[in-house]
């Protein structure tokens, strides 16, 4: 393990998660990529099936 800084903290991903469900919005899951600094949010009910535009942007299809 190295000493070195998240990309994303745990107080960044908290306030993503915030907004939709203040919103009302009822979040299903929710995926981290350290690597580019990524949170990516999927409502509830939502089918995720790797073609969507954000999927294809982090190279998940």
């Amino acid at each position: 393990m190295s000493n070195r800084p998240a990309k994303v903290t745990q107080s960044e991903i908290s306030r993503t998660l915030k907004g939709p469900t203040d919103a009302g919005v009822s979040i299903g899951r929710f995926e981290v990529d350290h690597r580019k600094g990524i949170v990516v949010v999927y409502p509830s009910g939502e089918a995720v099936n790797g073609s969507d535009e954000i999927s294809k942007a982090l190279g998940m299809h």
